[in-house]
């Protein structure tokens, strides 16, 4: 079966228990502002008997190749890791794409809040257009409120204006897309003035075992 260049999907939705930790998230220093939240934790993906299972890996910072992240790229971000099991989520991306069931998959998930108010721009992706270097990425909305904006948007690579498509991901929904094909981002966030909005979601790369974005190796390279 062929796999995805990009398409919208339908996800699972998350337990209330689930939902509720996007209220809990820390606040992540590292982009530029007062406006984001996250949690981080990876994952390794096997296909055993007739389906995906998701095993949790040990935690490790988070850190990404200058060459893919200008704005924080050789930095390791040490993130909080994720009290929430993503697993549903996870297996119907890897159907949806779909992952090479013949090998495993290393997984990174972010789970993020941005938040909007009369003090907080919301920026929803510092570094504006960019691809993150990943074999495929998944882009899951899990609530919007009170807020105008965070367009999802696909460029054609090395570009950053004309986007040649845009979605308004709605709760449950993703964007599963091949990440070497393509830029992406998305546009801030507005609430009106005097109160405060928010978008839930989570950021999902995945790279088969081989090429893995996890390990001593691989964050002694991005470093550098």
């Amino acid at each position: 079966m062929d796999t995805i260049t990009y398409k919208v999907i339908e996800l699972p939705p998350l337990t209330d228990v689930a939902l509720a930790e996007f209220g809990k998230l820390p606040m992540d220093t590292f982009a530029g502002g007062e406006q984001r939240y996250r949690r981080f934790s990876q994952f390794r993906m096997d296909f055993v008997d007739d389906g995906w299972r998701a095993e949790l890996l040990p935690h490790r910072p988070f850190i990404q190749p200058r060459s893919v992240n200008s704005y924080v790229g050789g930095v390791r971000r040490p993130f909080e890791p994720l009290r929430i099991d993503p697993s549903p989520q996870l297996i119907v991306g890897a159907e949806e794409i779909p992952l090479d069931s013949t090998q495993p998959w290393q997984v990174n998930v972010h789970q993020c809040r941005v938040v909007t108010n009369d003090a907080v721009t919301g920026v929803s992706v510092p570094e504006g257009p960019h691809r993150d270097g990943h074999t495929f990425g998944m882009l899951a909305v899990f609530d919007r409120k009170n807020i105008q904006g965070g367009v999802t948007q696909l460029f054609e690579s090395g570009s950053s204006t004309n986007p040649f498509f845009e979605t308004t991901l709605q709760p449950n929904q993703a964007l599963v897309y091949d990440d070497g094909a393509m830029w992406h981002t998305a546009t801030d966030i507005k609430a009106p003035v005097g109160s405060q909005g928010h978008r839930d979601l989570w950021i999902v790369a995945f790279n088969p075992w081989s090429e893995r974005r996890y390990g001593d190796e691989f964050e002694a390279a991005a470093g550098v």
